[in-house]
């Protein structure tokens, strides 16, 4: 049976088959880690990966125990970076919420974004920016 987020052909197992699943801002972190896990754990498999609360999170399966255990110390780190790291362009960010309201989506961005973000003139779609007409929301 195939896995219900393929489409079609091979399984999606390791990061740069899900790397669009968040912003491009996040993308060169990924791939960085990416390379780490291959070292622990070539057979590495994504299980999910998502943006939550204004960091990326991340599940992999591993072969073996211990690879798997110096995994989730690799993987913390890099979820702690995304939060310092704007998912929309890479730069230098922060986690906030629209408006700096006190309720609301959290995410990672720079001042840059945060303002255009905030007014909805951008958005992520399949791992890309995308950028709305001023006055649409």
């Amino acid at each position: 049976m195939q896995e219900p987020h393929v489409r079609s052909g091979k399984p999606r197992r390791q990061l740069p088959d899900r790397i669009r699943a968040v912003g491009p801002g996040w993308h060169p972190l990924l791939l960085r880690l990416h390379e780490r896990l291959l070292t622990l754990e070539p057979g590495y498999r994504i299980e999910d990966l998502k943006e939550k609360l204004g960091g990326v999170r991340i599940h992999v399966t591993a072969a073996s125990a211990p690879a798997h255990a110096e995994m989730r110390g690799v993987l913390t780190e890099a979820e702690k970076q995304s939060e310092t790291i704007c998912e929309f362009c890479g730069e230098p960010g922060r986690r906030r919420r629209r408006n700096d309201a006190p309720a609301g989506w959290i995410k990672t961005v720079c001042d840059v974004c945060y303002a255009e973000w905030s007014h909805h003139t951008i958005l992520i779609i399949n791992g890309e920016v995308r950028h709305r007409l001023t006055g649409s929301r």
